[in-house]
């Protein structure tokens, strides 16, 4: 393979990454955090490829590959902890994992979250940043809200398994839940397979 035709190839291969990162994030697989950064190491790859063509020097982009792992894992969501909170009792029912949130920042939006149950209107989940690396997930459902702490900004993907879990456990605690009273060691928590496993898959550079 001639110096021109490798990084030609080494071109192309960026422009595929490139393309696929533009899917993850149209398909939620990534937050708007970690594309930011995996473009811009895309983008100067790119540029690199270029600059590689005019001076005819594969030599420019040796190097330059195995980095994107450590940037995704980097900015990639991570699932800390974990707060329940009912809705019907105002109560927090419990918490899992490393869940150390002011509450300041939580009571605000339950307190939104009660007015719009009040007025039997919609909730979306808010998605909201509490510290240098921290964000909040708020997921409202019918008995309970739970607030999931994230290092790093959550993936649209990543919410929509908060929420899946949060029916799993309202479907399998439902008649616990409806109650104003309840002991929470005789609760399924789905949850606990999120926290542990923090969704953090692995792909190639």
């Amino acid at each position: 393979m001639t110096a021109h035709d490798k990084v030609q190839q080494f071109k192309a291969e960026v422009q595929s990454k490139i393309e696929t990162l533009l899917n993850e994030f149209a398909n939620g697989k990534v937050s708007r955090e970690q594309f930011q950064a995996l473009y811009t190491h895309q983008s100067l790859k790119l540029q690199l490829a270029e600059e590689a063509i005019r001076a005819d020097n594969d030599g420019m982009i040796d190097g330059s590959q195995g980095q994107t792992i450590s940037i995704r894992q980097s900015h990639m969501g991570k699932a800390i902890g974990l707060m329940i909170y009912h809705n019907k009792t105002g109560m927090f029912v419990d918490t899992l994992g490393a869940f150390n949130v002011p509450s300041a920042h939580i009571a605000p939006i339950l307190n939104d979250f009660s007015m719009l149950m009040d007025a039997n209107r919609p909730i979306d989940r808010q998605v909201v940043k509490v510290g240098e690396k921290q964000w909040l997930l708020f997921a409202a459902g019918r008995f309970t809200t739970v607030v999931t702490l994230f290092q790093n900004e959550p993936s649209s993907e990543q919410s929509r398994e908060i929420e899946r879990l949060h029916y799993d456990f309202e479907m399998a605690n439902g008649k616990l839940l409806a109650g104003s009273h309840m002991d929470k060691s005789k609760l399924a928590y789905p949850f606990t397979v999120f926290i542990q496993q923090k969704l953090s898959p692995r792909r190639n550079d």
